[in-house]
């Protein structure tokens, strides 16, 4: 059997296979078939017991509408108020003509029975008084009733003397229906189902003889006092059933139930025809098949044949083996579920590429910032050189004109220089923030002239300042930031060009205001909004626009930092922002900030506009950069003070040990070879401790380590700083009070 081939292998397995399964066949089907046909009764006993339910309510509904209007009959109205029961007796006879039922009850308001009328004899007051007692004084609008044999269905309404609402009963009305064998005759006509109504071990009615009526009882299917949702088999004679019983008073005295019979055996006629066309089918299907099998089976082995070329290419690392998927049999479907999951695997890899390419990305971003920070962090200090040296060159005077205007060129060139260095660090997050309270109409006015060339002739520029004063608590420079990241933002938005309007307005959210844009809470902000003519946004990209590195443009034309950095100042400002867009529309974005009412802060001012304050006290400066050490010890001994320098925390511990006065205030850079600045302040505490402490820097990040690892208070001068920030910082720190520690990082005080 090994070396035969697979359409011989096949050939002899149909063959084996298909008698086997001709007879499992004829089993699975017969069973199967015998299951359907019970539950098809079973169903149909479930409709028939539906079916009556709503026989029954619709019977209620008319019986109950017709007790309703004999009881407002004015004649049985007025009949009742003679109190009279002869009277009543004899009036009651033209009452159940018009009423047309088998029972008519009149009952005074006691209860006590009247009148009483009823088609079937033997119908006593005696016999039925208990009955209507009972049913009032559980104030049952509805009952059964047994009386003599006869099973009635009962519908009891008072009798008002005047207006119903006024609670005048004068008596009580009951019609009653008997449940009958017509009646379950007329319903097995609708449900096509043997009916059997049975109540206290008796049956009353049904369209089952006598016969079988006791076959029924002996063999316990049905029972009025329990009802059965789960059909039961029974036979009854030669004949089986399913039967299934229901309660119809499960509230009431008397137990009253209908039992609702379907028979197996009509249902089950055909299957011995079923059987033999089955075997025939069956035999033919061999013969047939092993014919066609053998002419077609290599026809249908040559998509298995194609199949196993592709797994085999699949397993060589070809993901483009061509595969025949237009197959509608199993193999196809096989295909195409190989087809699916080589897809997919070459999906994964495709994707796992995407993610290590991202990853690579991230890492080369990551690495950007860092040497963006380190960059930026010494061209601060060459920075802080070229300024100061500019200003101690302005400050000396005796330059002529020609000279002067060099050297405020350098200034300038130097101002725009610690501009890109702020990029740098605001890139790489270790920028100084120096939030103040500024006026949002000054600051966008100002950048009217440059935002025009930024955004190219071919966009309109529009602004529209707040009236009153915007003033808000932000930093400046960032503010900058935002407004341009979001007019470049534009103005890619709008090739062919377009307008860009920026506005500010003072708003007032109340609560439902700011419900409409959580988490806002209600107060008053000022709204710059930024809105352009581009082409918009649809509402996928509208959810990833804040997200770092998204972005819509092209490769290598885009970091997808621009919105990510707006997003994080409005946040860090203690703002909220939202953008309102659609494809084809344009763009808005609305930024809300909170609404100050402190002044708005002054400007720093650089160079000699002002006397500075003068001082004689010694300051220990230690900075490992010659020309910062050199520029800071000048800055200072220009102002009066008294200037010890030292390269590192080393050499200043050395100076201190070997200087007898007193040393008022210790300026030192943070990161030095040998021994850091936050490291020689801890030393210095200890050999004097009454010396004030300033920490250099040209950003942020080692501030919040240095204010994590000391307890100290501290003050920050920023690099590249001026000798107005410089002598400003000095003369802070020696006029704070020790005890209250308002001076350092704690009090949020910080030069540049």
């Amino acid at each position: 059997m090994r070396n035969l081939q697979l359409r011989t292998k096949f050939l002899f397995l149909l063959l084996a296979v298909s008698a086997g399964l001709t007879g499992a066949t004829l089993v699975i089907v017969r069973d199967r078939v015998r299951s359907q046909v019970r539950e098809n009764i079973e169903e149909d006993l479930r409709n028939s017991v539906n079916a009556y339910s709503i026989f029954q309510k619709q019977r209620q509904a008319a019986a109950t509408q017709s007790a309703r209007l004999i009881a407002n009959l004015p004649y049985l109205r007025a009949l009742m108020t003679t109190r009279d029961k002869p009277t009543i007796e004899d009036g009651s006879s033209g009452i159940w003509k018009l009423c047309g039922s088998d029972l008519l009850v009149l009952a005074d308001r006691s209860g006590q029975i009247v009148a009483l009328r009823a088609k079937a004899g033997g119908i006593t007051p005696a016999e039925t008084q208990p009955q209507i007692r009972i049913a009032l004084e559980q104030e049952r609008p509805s009952d059964w009733w047994l009386d003599s044999g006869h099973l009635f269905e009962v519908w009891i309404q008072p009798i008002y003397f005047g207006e119903a609402s006024e609670k005048s009963i004068t008596g009580y009305v009951a019609v009653g229906y008997e449940i009958t064998d017509r009646l379950a005759q007329d319903f097995r006509n609708v449900g096509s189902s043997e009916i059997v109504f049975q109540t206290s071990g008796l049956f009353i009615a049904g369209t089952l003889d006598a016969a079988d009526r006791l076959k029924l009882r002996n063999a316990g299917a049905a029972n009025s006092t329990a009802a059965s949702a789960v059909p039961r088999e029974v036979e009854l004679g030669s004949e089986r059933f399913l039967v299934t019983t229901f309660r119809l008073t499960p509230g009431g005295e008397l137990p009253v139930s209908i039992s609702v019979l379907k028979s197996l055996d009509k249902a089950y006629l055909f299957l011995g025809e079923l059987n033999r066309v089955l075997v025939a089918i069956g035999l033919f299907s061999i013969l047939l098949g092993s014919a066609l099998v053998y002419v077609i089976s290599k026809s249908f082995l040559r998509p298995l044949a194609n199949l196993v070329g592709g797994v085999r290419a699949l397993g060589a690392g070809d993901f483009a083996y061509p595969l025949e998927t237009s197959g509608g049999d199993e193999v196809g479907e096989v295909t195409r579920t190989f087809v699916g999951m080589r897809d997919s695997l070459q999906n994964a890899q495709k994707e796992q590429q995407q993610l290590e390419q991202r990853l690579r990305q991230a890492h080369k971003m990551e690495a950007i910032g860092r040497l963006a920070g380190g960059v930026a962090h010494d061209f601060n200090n060459l920075l802080t050189i070229i300024r100061g040296h500019s200003d101690l060159l302005l400050d000396r005077g005796g330059a002529n004109g020609t000279e002067r205007n060099s050297l405020e060129q350098i200034q300038k060139a130097a101002d725009r220089a610690v501009g890109m260095t702020r990029q740098l660090l605001a890139f790489s997050r270790k920028q100084v923030l120096q939030p103040r309270v500024i006026d949002l109409n000054a600051i966008v006015g100002e950048m009217g002239k440059m935002l025009p060339r930024l955004i190219g002739e071919n966009i309109e520029y529009v602004f529209h300042p707040e009236p009153q004063l915007a003033r808000v608590k932000a930093d400046p420079g960032q503010v900058e930031q935002v407004v341009m990241n979001l007019a470049v933002n534009a103005r890619d938005a709008m090739p062919g060009g377009g307008k860009l309007s920026v506005q500010i307005r003072i708003v007032d959210l109340d609560e439902a205001e700011a419900g409409k844009r959580p988490p806002m809470s209600p107060g008053h902000y000022v709204l710059l909004s930024v809105t352009d003519t581009g082409i918009g946004m649809d509402e996928k990209t509208k959810a990833h626009i804040f997200e770092p590195f998204f972005t819509t443009k092209e490769v290598g034309k885009g970091t997808g930092l621009g919105l990510a950095t707006v997003y994080g100042v409005v946040k860090q400002s203690g703002g909220f922002i939202w953008v309102e867009s659609a494809p084809g529309r344009g763009t808005t974005f609305e930024i809300y900030l909170p609404n100050v009412s402190e002044a708005v802060a002054e400007k720093e001012r650089d160079g000699a506009s002002a006397p500075l304050p003068r001082g004689s006290e010694t300051v220990l400066v230690v900075e490992d950069e010659e020309g910062v050490r050199e520029l800071a010890a000048e800055f200072l001994r220009r102002n009066g003070y008294s200037v010890l320098e030292a390269r590192d925390g080393i050499e200043a511990l050395e100076i201190s040990s070997r200087f007898t006065g007193t040393i008022h205030v210790i300026l030192t850079d943070i990161v030095m070879p040998r021994m850091s600045g936050t490291e020689l302040l801890k030393k210095m505490k200890t050999t004097r401790p009454s010396a004030k402490a300033i920490l250099m820097s040209g950003y942020s990040e080692q501030f919040k380590t240095q204010k994590n690892s000391s307890a100290d208070p501290f003050s920050v001068l920023q690099k590249p700083f001026s000798m107005n920030s410089l002598v400003e910082a000095v003369r802070v720190v020696l006029a704070a009070d020790p005890a209250t520690k308002e001076v350092g990082l704690g009090s949020g005080r910080a030069f540049k």
